[in-house]
């Protein structure tokens, strides 16, 4: 059997490598690497199945998104946006189609990573459960000694000045953002290796401040005490961290700045997260030694599947470059309408003034001698 792990090469964010990384570790060996974002592209050497963990949050490229018909697909710890708007678009789970549909079905029951996405499965009739984040499996590295530094992730100025106050232990602010593209052209290792300082970082700290999940979580599975700042401004946050909220020791983040912290003695983390780690392990570990039929004969031609692949690619930009096109006629007009709305703001501004003058002037006393003045020597 063959094995591909999933991961965003492209990413902006380690904590997709994270992702790619807690789920490695199950894998007896990496035969493929697929890119989450060119899943129905993916073609192997041969004409066979390869198994792949399919942990990952889906997908920047919604308009050709698709499974691959060689990938034996392990549903957990799925994300799923939904898009409100994009491009003059309304998305949201359209992009979901028939074929993804029947794909999630066929290998129910999909565990989702959040309540976000159990929701759009239920509402597409998809077979689900939450099954929780995969990161919650990474294992504690051997012989990391604790320090004295406090990290912080995803915090504003304000906030780690605040931190600094409070405590007089160092604060290390590691970002996990990174520009779009910086890891495309390194090696797994390259890449793996990079997360694992990442890892060895929290679990060395003292204690983990951060706003984001794929820090909180692999906190979590490390044993170091972490602290998520819960940003609910935003309504998609409601769901998809809001899920976590009972599994993390978590603060409104625009309480933070008001509340009392013990940044010397953190609270210990709450162990409700264990169950979900266990039930993933166990799936996993299932999966991977699970026989599958040998019906590699059921299976596209891989030429043949290569040129049906760039076909439907290139029937789909047709449209979609037609819309982003007429799209971008239209962002172009109503820039125009502004321009000549201010234009005519202004203008009227300036003969509203102009009359305000005038208003001014004729009412004037002056003025008013004058004009009884002019009429005089008129006669």
């Amino acid at each position: 059997m063959k094995y591909g792990l999933l991961y965003y090469k492209d990413t902006d964010n380690i904590g997709d490598d994270i992702q790619s990384y807690a789920s490695s570790r199950f894998l007896p060996k990496i035969d493929y690497l697929i890119d989450r974002e060119n899943l129905e592209t993916f073609i192997p050497n041969k004409k066979e199945y390869v198994k792949v963990i399919m942990n990952a949050w889906y997908v920047h490229d919604k308009y050709n998104f698709d499974f691959s018909p060689y990938i034996i697909p392990l549903n957990v710890s799925m994300f799923f946006k939904k898009f409100p708007y994009e491009s003059g678009i309304t998305i949201g789970t359209d992009y979901l189609n028939d074929n993804i549909i029947n794909t999630l079905n066929k290998y129910s029951p999909v565990g989702t990573r959040d309540i976000h996405t159990k929701k759009i499965m239920e509402k597409l009739n998809i077979n689900s459960y939450f099954s929780g984040c995969m990161t919650l499996t990474i294992n504690k590295f051997d012989n990391i000694k604790k320090e004295e530094y406090i990290v912080v992730v995803g915090l504003n100025k304000d906030e780690i000045s605040h931190i600094k106050k409070c405590t007089k232990r160092k604060v290390i602010e590691f970002k996990q953002d990174v520009k779009n593209g910086t890891f495309s052209n390194e090696s797994w290792e390259q890449r793996k290796q990079r997360v694992e300082e990442t890892l060895k970082l929290y679990q060395s700290a003292h204690m983990v401040i951060t706003t984001k999940l794929h820090c909180s979580l692999p906190c979590l599975a490390l044993e170091t005490p972490v602290l998520l700042l819960y940003d609910d401004t935003f309504p998609e946050n409601k769901d998809r961290i809001g899920t976590y909220l009972s599994y993390l020791n978590h603060i409104n983040r625009s309480k933070f700045m008001d509340t009392i912290v013990d940044f010397e003695s953190p609270k210990n983390n709450p162990k409700k997260y264990l169950k979900l780690r266990a039930d993933l392990e166990e799936k996993v570990k299932k999966f991977i030694i699970e026989d599958i039929e040998n019906v590699n004969s059921y299976l596209p031609n891989i030429d043949e599947y290569k040129i049906y692949i760039d076909k439907s690619r290139n029937m789909r930009k047709l449209p979609i470059n037609q819309l982003k096109k007429l799209q971008n006629i239209y962002e172009n007009e109503c820039i125009k309408s502004s321009k000549m709305y201010d234009e005519l703001t202004l203008i009227k501004q300036q003969y509203d003034d102009l009359q305000h003058r005038y208003n001014k002037i004729v009412n004037s006393k002056f003025y008013k001698i004058f004009r009884t003045l002019k009429r005089i020597i008129k006669r």
